[in-house]
Parts: structure tokens; sequence; C-alpha cells
């Protein structure tokens, strides 16, 4: 496993790298607004601070257990989370952005990770609380809006 998390470190870095270098000359903020390069910038940072600490607890690990795929469980999980980002994908057209994510979040917490409910509501109350205050209330992005209009 050892080499495949450096691998994969690796190819963050240099993918995060070229997203901070390949999007320099776009405007960080505009009038009143994020520019083009804001969203690219932080991406591209939190990517190279994931890749460097991946790299650097893979270096520190000194156990060498063989990489493991996931088995029949561990598959069906994978499988059903692509559906769910999918599905999601789908219905946002419908639905809007904020309720196909609170649906998402939902079936990701309560069916996928098997959490208890109430804490998956109140999860999932304070993810669409914060998608809603960044992005709509603070950053004034025009999320995708559905039949509820919201």
């Amino acid at each position: 496993m050892r080499a495949t998390n450096l691998i994969a470190a690796l190819v963050l870095l240099a993918l995060s790298l070229g997203v901070l270098f390949g999007t320099r000359e776009l405007p960080y903020w505009s009038d009143f607004a994020p520019g083009s390069a804001f969203a690219a910038f932080w991406v591209g940072a939190v990517g190279v601070v994931l890749a460097l600490a991946l790299f650097v607890a893979t270096a520190m690990d000194s156990s060498h257990r063989p990489h493991e795929f996931p088995d029949r469980h561990g598959l069906i999980r994978v499988v059903a989370l692509l559906a769910g980002l999918w599905l999601m994908i789908l219905l946002i057209p419908h639905l809007g952005f904020l309720p196909a994510a609170i649906l998402f979040c939902l079936f990701l917490l309560l069916g996928i990770e098997r959490r208890p409910l109430v804490p998956s509501l109140v999860t999932t109350a304070a993810v669409a609380g914060l998608v809603y205050g960044v992005f709509i209330a603070w950053l004034g992005i025009a999320l995708p809006t559905g039949m509820f209009g919201i």
C-alpha cells in the first residue's frame, strides 16, 4: 500500500500544481464577487496540502501492509455512492441544487454509512445551511433552482 499511496500523492500534487499554475493568469477577485481563479486556487491549494499530508503520512508509516481491494460489501457501497452521485446530478435540474444535495447527504449518511437518524439530520441541516450561507447568501452565486424555487 505504500507505493500506491506515494504514487497517489505525487499524482495529486502534480494535478494540484497544474491547476494552480494553469489558472494563475485568471483574476482571483472581480468587482464584488470571486473571480474565475477563486475556486481553482482553493481547489489547487487544498490538493497540494492533502498530497503533502498523504506523502508525509505514508513516509512515516512503518507497516508494510499490502494494498487491499474492497470485498463484495465494499464494492456494493462504492457502486451505490457512484449511483447516488449520478442521481444527484440528474435531480439538480428538476429539484434544484440544494434539495438534491440534501437528499444525497441523507442517502450517504443513512443509506451508505448507516449512521443514526438524528445526527444525520443535524449534519445534513448544517451542511445545507453552510452551502446556502456561503454560496447563496455571502457570495451571491445563483445555484440551480428547480420546481421548488430553492
